[in-house]
């Protein structure tokens, strides 16, 4: 089973402001745009998967929209900042998700952690001023 997990690399996140360039300033974020890769793999199954991303701010509470958006992870439920359907056709694809900002953010260092088939294929922090 390990040999068929999904993994994802190159996970970029960029904060954007409301023109959709790139936000240097936690005060100016408008959208925050994180984007992998899912590398390829031939033993995975192939099909329609289920991919949660979580955004967690310096103080490692997690942005959601609500407290009911759960997803189980090993034997409890983690709450998660967007879902994201797509079709798995064991090839290399690049997926962006976005986080639209409708609460404070406090400037810090931000963790993102991607789960998919009850794993975490990836993660990656990144800060913002």
């Amino acid at each position: 089973t390990l040999a068929a997990q999904l993994d994802a690399t190159n996970i970029t996140i960029q904060p954007k402001n409301k023109k959709g360039k790139t936000a240097k300033k936690v005060k100016d974020v408008k959208k925050i745009a994180v984007s992998f890769t899912l590398v390829k793999n031939i033993t995975a199954q192939t099909g329609e998967r289920t991919l949660y991303v979580r955004i967690a701010k310096p103080d490692n509470e997690v942005l959601c929209k609500s407290e009911s958006d759960t997803f189980p992870y090993e034997s409890r439920n983690l709450t998660y900042s967007i879902k994201k359907y797509i079709e798995y056709t064991g090839e290399e694809q690049t997926v962006t998700v976005y986080w639209d900002v409708e609460e404070y953010l406090p400037a810090g260092t931000y963790n993102v952690y991607i789960f998919a088939d009850g794993t975490m294929i990836g993660q990656q922090s990144f800060s913002m001023k």
